[in-house]
Protein backbone atom coordinates (compact mmCIF):
# COMPACT_ATOMS: atom_id res chain seq x y z
CA UNK A 1 0.00 0.00 0.00
CA UNK A 2 2.82 2.43 0.84
CA UNK A 3 4.53 1.56 -2.43
CA UNK A 4 1.48 2.79 -4.33
CA UNK A 5 1.45 6.02 -2.33
CA UNK A 6 5.15 6.65 -2.88
CA UNK A 7 4.83 5.88 -6.56
CA UNK A 8 1.96 8.34 -6.89
CA UNK A 9 3.89 11.00 -5.00
CA UNK A 10 6.90 10.48 -7.25
CA UNK A 11 4.75 10.84 -10.39
CA UNK A 12 3.18 14.01 -9.01
CA UNK A 13 6.60 15.40 -8.18
CA UNK A 14 7.68 14.82 -11.79
CA UNK A 15 4.55 16.55 -13.08
CA UNK A 16 5.20 19.57 -10.87
CA UNK A 17 8.87 19.72 -11.90
CA UNK A 18 7.83 19.97 -15.55
CA UNK A 19 5.60 22.96 -14.75
CA UNK A 20 8.41 25.05 -13.32
CA UNK A 21 9.66 28.06 -15.22
CA UNK A 22 13.35 28.74 -15.42
CA UNK A 23 15.02 32.13 -15.53
CA UNK A 24 15.66 31.58 -19.21
CA UNK A 25 11.97 30.89 -19.81
CA UNK A 26 11.13 34.25 -18.28
CA UNK A 27 13.81 36.05 -20.29
CA UNK A 28 12.49 34.41 -23.45
CA UNK A 29 8.98 35.57 -22.56
CA UNK A 30 10.14 39.17 -22.10
CA UNK A 31 12.12 38.92 -25.32
CA UNK A 32 8.90 38.12 -27.18
CA UNK A 33 6.56 40.58 -25.40
CA UNK A 34 7.60 44.20 -25.84
CA UNK A 35 4.68 45.76 -23.96
CA UNK A 36 5.15 43.64 -20.84
CA UNK A 37 8.93 43.97 -21.03
CA UNK A 38 8.71 47.77 -21.00
CA UNK A 39 6.08 47.79 -18.28
CA UNK A 40 8.11 45.45 -16.07
CA UNK A 41 11.25 47.52 -16.61
CA UNK A 42 9.40 50.72 -15.71
CA UNK A 43 7.92 49.22 -12.54
CA UNK A 44 11.28 47.83 -11.46
CA UNK A 45 13.11 51.10 -12.14
CA UNK A 46 10.53 53.42 -10.60
CA UNK A 47 9.23 51.41 -7.66
CA UNK A 48 11.69 48.75 -6.66
CA UNK A 49 15.24 49.37 -7.77
CA UNK A 50 15.76 53.12 -7.86
CA UNK A 51 17.26 53.28 -4.35
CA UNK A 52 19.49 50.24 -4.70
CA UNK A 53 20.67 51.27 -8.18
CA UNK A 54 21.62 54.68 -6.81
CA UNK A 55 23.32 53.59 -3.59
CA UNK A 56 24.52 50.06 -4.32
CA UNK A 57 24.96 49.56 -8.07
CA UNK A 58 27.43 46.77 -7.30
CA UNK A 59 24.57 44.65 -6.00
CA UNK A 60 22.50 45.15 -9.15
CA UNK A 61 25.58 44.43 -11.26
CA UNK A 62 25.91 41.04 -9.57
CA UNK A 63 22.41 39.93 -10.64
CA UNK A 64 23.15 37.80 -13.70
CA UNK A 65 19.59 37.41 -14.98
CA UNK A 66 18.66 41.02 -14.36
CA UNK A 67 21.69 42.03 -16.42
CA UNK A 68 20.44 39.75 -19.19
CA UNK A 69 17.00 41.36 -18.92
CA UNK A 70 18.50 44.85 -19.21
CA UNK A 71 20.53 43.71 -22.22
CA UNK A 72 17.37 42.40 -23.91
CA UNK A 73 15.61 45.69 -23.23
CA UNK A 74 18.47 47.74 -24.61
CA UNK A 75 18.89 45.64 -27.75
CA UNK A 76 15.21 45.42 -28.62
CA UNK A 77 14.10 48.90 -27.61
CA UNK A 78 16.89 50.87 -29.28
Amino acid sequence: MLNILFSSLERQKDIEQKKKLTENDILKFFNQNQFLRKKFMRVMDENHLSYIKKHRPDIVASWKYYQEFEKICKELDD
